[in-house]
């Protein structure tokens, strides 16, 4: 789970896209995902997606996240089909009294939903497995105009995610060796036995922000003018993509308008 937000290497034609050009793809994906209710629209939606993640090589890292969203998504879609009333009735779930009905238009609404779902996360994983954090701090700091300090935050946040899950992880299994439970059906006391597992990852936490902030001042942070090591210019095959993903973006809003995608 921790590999999920690292950036992994590859030396694909998505890695070598500039961090701003991927961040416009992301947001397309957001926007266009949110425009559109039809399942046919968001079905094609997610397959673009998962095409951008094999060309990134990063689809067979991603898949056991896919797992995991699929079971989410599979909720999302019986709840929808549960309680989405409205149009032609397939059958009833208690027949003898015609209750709870289920519907073609509840089913295709929660494939909707589910697809929908799938696809917003699965393209900001892909972003963020295919592109590297400094990149997207000076994207931010330089194209967006977003205070270094805010930037470093998030970077400094994002770092330490998948160090945190394996601390989680470590803390949880000496916890465990030592005889401790952490498992139950009783949602209260599974609660209260995670203290043994919180405590010791709070000191950790703890001591691993002292230790940042000692190597920020050693180091001189916000000492003078900063300077970047690589270079975030955009290429040509940059600012092609970005005006595709824009006037694609714009003809999806007039379409969306128009009263395409819609169910």
């Amino acid at each position: 789970m921790a590999a999920l937000v690292e950036y992994i290497h590859e030396d694909s034609p998505v890695h070598r896209l500039n961090a701003l050009t991927k961040i416009f793809w992301a947001l397309f994906t957001l926007g266009f995902g949110l425009l559109f209710n039809d399942y046919r629209y968001l079905l094609a939606l997610l397959a673009s997606v998962l095409l951008v993640a094999a060309s990134a090589r990063v689809l067979q890292s991603l898949l056991p996240v896919i797992s995991g969203l699929t079971v989410f998504a599979m909720i999302l879609f019986l709840i929808q089909a549960l309680f989405y009333n409205q149009g032609q009735v397939l059958f009833y779930l208690i027949p003898g009294v015609d209750r709870v009905p289920v519907t073609v238009q509840g089913l295709l609404s929660g494939l909707a939903m589910a697809a929908r779902m799938m696809t917003i996360i699965l393209s900001f994983l892909v972003f963020l497995t295919a592109t590297r954090t400094q990149d997207i701090v000076l994207t931010l700091v330089e194209k967006f105009k977003i205070p270094y300090d805010y930037a470093f935050m998030f970077l400094t946040a994002l770092r330490f995610i998948p160090s945190f899950l394996n601390e989680v992880k470590m803390v949880s299994d000496a916890q465990q060796a030592r005889g401790h439970s952490i498992g139950g059906i009783n949602p209260f006391k599974k609660i209260k036995s995670y203290a043994p597992v919180t405590i010791p990852l709070v000191l950790l936490s703890i001591n691993k922000a002292e230790n940042i902030a000692m190597a920020m001042e050693t180091r001189g942070y916000c000492g003078g003018n900063r300077t970047c090591l690589r270079d975030t210019r955009m290429g040509r095959t940059d600012y092609l993509l970005t005006a595709a993903l824009i006037l694609l973006l714009a003809s999806s809003a007039t379409a969306r308008a128009a009263g395409y995608g819609v169910m």
